[in-house]
C-alpha cells in the first residue's frame, strides 16, 4: 500500500486564541532512509512547527499540481470558539495526522518540491491557503474557484468509436464511488445520532445521581427517628443513596467520554472517506476531459484526411494544395497521436488510483472499525466495572452495632431507674391527652451524657445540640404545660413534671420548644437529644 520508507507523525498540538499549532515529526522504517531522505533534500528538517493554514497551503499546491491523482482531503479548518477545548484540540490533532499518513505513504507527493519547502527553514508563516470563507463569500465574484470542489461527474458520452475508451467499466465505477459517498455519508450521521442519543442519557443519568443525593440531604427519615436502631438505619440509607448517585453521575461521564472518542476515531474517519469521493470525482472528470480532448483531435484529424481524400481524386496527388493538405493531415495526425497518448497516460493513472483507493480503504476501515470494537469494548468494561464496585459498596455497607459497653451501661441504667419509671409512668399519665389503647414507652435518659445518644453522622449537616436546662427552670416549664388541677400532683411527684407530653403525635414539646415532624433532620435529632436529656 505504500511505496515510500518514510514516516511523518504529529505528537503535539497547542492552541492558542485564533490558531493552532502541529508539531511534525519526519521518520523512517529505517535510519538510512530518513538520512537518504535529507540528504537528497538538504534543506529539510526532521521536526518543524506548521499551523493548519500552513497545511492548508500544501493542500492547495498538491492539489493543482496532481489533478489526476487522489490527494487526501483537507480537514476542516478549527473553530476559533473551540480553541480552548483540549478534547478539539486533540482531534484536530488525529484529523491532521491522518492525513500526513496518507500524503507521506506516497513518493511522489513526498518528493515533491512544494512538500520539501513545506518541511524545510524557508517555509514562512505567510504561505497560507486561501480561506474558505471570506466577508463576501457569498458572492459569486468572490467565491474560490478550485479544481476539487466539483462535487459531481462531468457527463460526457463519445459519439464516435474510439480505440481504448474503456467507458462503460469507469461508468460502473461512477456509479460505485456515489454509492460509498452515500454509505459513508449515512454511517457517520447514524453515529452521530446514536452520539447524541447518548449524550441525552448521560445528561438524564447526572441529573438522577443529583436528585438522588438531593434526597440525603431532606428533612425526611425513617419512622420516629429516635431509636438508635433507626438512626444506624438511615445512616445506611443515605449512604448507600449517596453511592448510587456518585454512580449515576460516573456513568453519565463515561457516556459522554465514549461519544467524544467514537468520533475522533471511528465517525471522522467516515467523514474523511465520504470527503475522499472528491478527489475521486476530480480525477475521473479530468479522464473524460481527457476524453473529450481525444475525441475533437480524431475529428479533426478525420476532416482533413476527408479533405486530403477529395482532392486527390480532383487534382491529383502532386497538386500544391493537395501536398498542403496532407501537410495539415499529418499535423492533425500528430495531435491525435499526442491527444491519445495523453488519455491512455490518464486513464491508466486513474485506474490505479481506483486500485490504490480500494487497499488503502480496506486498510484504513479495518482499522477504524477495530478501533472502535476494541474502544467499545473498554468502555463498557468500565461501565461494568463501575456497576460492580458499586453494587458491592452497597451491600457491603451495615449500621454499626451499639457498642457493648454502651449496652451494659444501659442495662444497669435501667435497674436502678425501674422504680423512678413507674412512678413517673403512673403520674405522667394524667398529664397527657394520649387516648390510644397502647401507651407508649417513655425513653429514658442515661446516666451521664457521654453515654447518651450518638450523635447521627448521616449526609445532612451536622446535628445541632440543645442546651440543658435546670431542674427549676425545667419545673417551672412544665407546671406551664400541665393543667392546673394537677398542680398537687406534680408537685408531690416532679418526676413526672419531667415526662413529655404529647398533644399530637406530630408535635413534641420539650422544654418549652416545639420541634414538628416536618422540621429538618438535624433540628429534629437536636429536638429528640434535648426532649432525652430532659427526663432527669
Amino acid at each position: 500500500m505504500s511505496d515510500s520508507p518514510l514516516t511523518l507523525t504529529v505528537p503535539e498540538a497547542a492552541a492558542s486564541t485564533d490558531i493552532i499549532q502541529f508539531k511534525l515529526v519526519l521518520g523512517g522504517q529505517t535510519e538510512e532512509a530518513l538520512e537518504d531522505y535529507i540528504t537528497r533534500h538538504q534543506l529539510v528538517q526532521p521536526t518543524v512547527f506548521r499551523s493548519f493554514q500552513q497545511i492548508s497551503w500544501l493542500h492547495e499546491k498538491l492539489t493543482r499540481a496532481f489533478p489526476e491523482l487522489v490527494v487526501p482531503p483537507l480537514p476542516d479548518p478549527p473553530s476559533l470558539q473551540r480553541m480552548d477545548d483540549q478534547d478539539y484540540v486533540e482531534r484536530k490533532r488525529l484529523q491532521v495526522l491522518r492525513f500526513f499518513e496518507k500524503i507521506i505513504s506516497r513518493s511522489i507527493f513526498a518528493d515533491h518540491d512544494d512538500f520539501v519547502h513545506f518541511l524545510s527553514n524557508d517555509m514562512t508563516p505567510t504561505e497560507v491557503g486561501q480561506a474558505n470563507r471570506g466577508v463576501l463569500s457569498f458572492l459569486r465574484f468572490n467565491r474560490v474557484i478550485r479544481s476539487n470542489t466539483d462535487r459531481g461527474f462531468k457527463s460526457y458520452k463519445a459519439t464516435e468509436p474510439v480505440e481504448g475508451n474503456d467507458q462503460d467499466t469507469f461508468h460502473r465505477h461512477q456509479i460505485y464511488i456515489l454509492m460509498l459517498e452515500s454509505y459513508f455519508g449515512t454511517i457517520a450521521e447514524s453515529l452521530g445520532q446514536m452520539i447524541q442519543t447518548r449524550e441525552g442519557l448521560a445528561d438524564v443519568l447526572a441529573h438522577m445521581g443529583d436528585v438522588v443525593i438531593e434526597t440525603t440531604q431532606s428533612k425526611y427519615r425513617l419512622g420516629n427517628g429516635d431509636s438508635e436502631t433507626h438512626r444506624k438505619v438511615q445512616r445506611a440509607l443515605d449512604h448507600k443513596m449517596q453511592l448510587f448517585g456518585l454512580l449515576m453521575d460516573e456513568l453519565g461521564f463515561i457516556f459522554t467520554r465514549q461519544g467524544i472518542e467514537e468520533n475522533m476515531k471511528f465517525g471522522d474517519v467516515m467523514i474523511e472517506y465520504k470527503n475522499s469521493m472528491d478527489g475521486l470525482k476530480t480525477a475521473f472528470n479530468v479522464r473524460t476531459q481527457k476524453l473529450m480532448d481525444y475525441v475533437e483531435s480524431l475529428k479533426h484529424r478525420n476532416k482533413k484526411r476527408d479533405k486530403a481524400d477529395k482532392l486527390k481524386l480532383r487534382m491529383g496527388l502532386h497538386s500544391p494544395e493537395v501536398q498542403a493538405t496532407m501537410v495539415e493531415e499529418e499535423e492533425a495526425t500528430n495531435e491525435l497521436h499526442t491527444s491519445r497518448q495523453e488519455f491512455d497516460t490518464c486513464q491508466a493513472k486513474v485506474k490505479q488510483e481506483i486500485q490504490l483507493f480500494e487497499t488503502q480503504k480496506q486498510h484504513d476501515i479495518t482499522r477504524a472499525i477495530h478501533d472502535y470494537v476494541h474502544l467499545s469494548l473498554r468502555y463498557e468494561r468500565s461501565k461494568l466495572a463501575s456497576l460492580e464496585k458499586a453494587v458491592h459498596d452497597i451491600r457491603q455497607f451495615h449500621p454499626k452495632p451499639v457498642s457493648l459497653a454502651h449496652a451494659l451501661l444501659s442495662e444497669d441504667h435501667h435497674e436502678s431507674s425501674t422504680h423512678e419509671d413507674e412512678s413517673s409512668t403512673a403520674s405522667s399519665s394524667t398529664a397527657t391527652f394520649d387516648t390510644k389503647q397502647h401507651r407508649k414507652r417513655r425513653r429514658r435518659r442515661p446516666r451521664s451524657r457521654k453515654h447518651g445518644p450518638q450523635a447521627i453522622l448521616s449526609s445532612a449537616s451536622l446535628p445541632t445540640s440543645t442546651p440543658r436546662k435546670s431542674k427549676s427552670q425545667q419545673l417551672h416549664s412544665n407546671s406551664k404545660d400541665h393543667p392546673s388541677d394537677d398542680e398537687d400532683q406534680d408537685n408531690r411527684q416532679p418526676s413526672s413534671a419531667q415526662s413529655s407530653s404529647r398533644v399530637s403525635p406530630f408535635i413534641r414539646y420539650e422544654s418549652q420548644s416545639r420541634v414538628h415532624m416536618s422540621a429538618s433532620y438535624d433540628e429534629r435529632l437536636g429536638g429528640a437529644a434535648g426532649w432525652l436529656n430532659s427526663s432527669d
